[in-house]
């Protein structure tokens, strides 16, 4: 009887080890919480990016220059007052206000920095079925826009497709044949872009 009576004690101690222990695990393995959808949207919405125009003021001596008004490049490269230049895209709107402070070593210390996105869409024509502007998101390339209008028609030529950026009004072709069995030709595509699928003339 003492002896059953050590080892159910013995045995209850060790039950309330291995409680505690799964517990302290659990507690340990919860993962933090997500922000919420606003608070990303937001965060998303101060990243600048290809496509954007951006407005930079400079409002902190009697006489100051002319505010910079450009469309980012898809390098990503803005050119300022005094000729210098700057990478923008990827980065949050106040740190670039400080990156452009701290280029200028001190002489312009309070400077604002807006974001305009104006062309939140891509333009689609051409021989697809239905020329359309297609909503912007950051994923979008070529087929897809492509394919958010419709598809090809059985007359595009699917091997020059012209697309035309906003920012450099720069015109870059695309062979949406190899495009679709190759990712990498998939041409990424930012705001305000368009593209023109050709008829073929076969």
């Amino acid at each position: 009887m003492t002896l059953f009576r050590r080892t159910g004690i013995r045995w209850t101690g060790w039950l309330w080890l291995l409680i505690a222990a799964w517990v302290a695990g659990c507690a340990t393995n919860t993962p933090p919480a997500s922000p919420s959808g606003d608070t990303a949207s937001a965060i998303s919405a101060d990243i600048l990016r290809p496509g954007d125009r951006i407005r930079i003021v400079y409002n902190d001596i009697p006489d100051p220059p002319t505010p910079v008004e450009q469309v980012i490049p898809e390098d990503g490269k803005i050119l300022l007052t005094r000729g210098l230049e700057v990478t923008v895209t990827g980065k949050k709107r106040s740190d670039v206000e400080r990156e452009i402070a701290k280029l200028y070593d001190g002489i312009y210390r309070r400077l604002s920095v807006t974001i305009e996105r104006r062309d939140s869409f891509v333009s689609v024509g051409g021989e697809v079925r239905q020329n359309s502007h297609v909503v912007y998101r950051g994923d979008l390339t070529v087929l897809g826009a492509i394919d958010a209008a419709g598809g090809f028609t059985e007359y595009a030529d699917r091997t020059d497709v012209l697309v035309t950026r906003a920012a450099t009004k720069q015109q870059i072709r695309v062979n949406a044949r190899k495009a679709i069995r190759d990712p990498k030709l998939n041409l990424q595509l930012y705001p305000g872009d368009s593209i023109h699928v050709p008829r073929s003339i076969w």
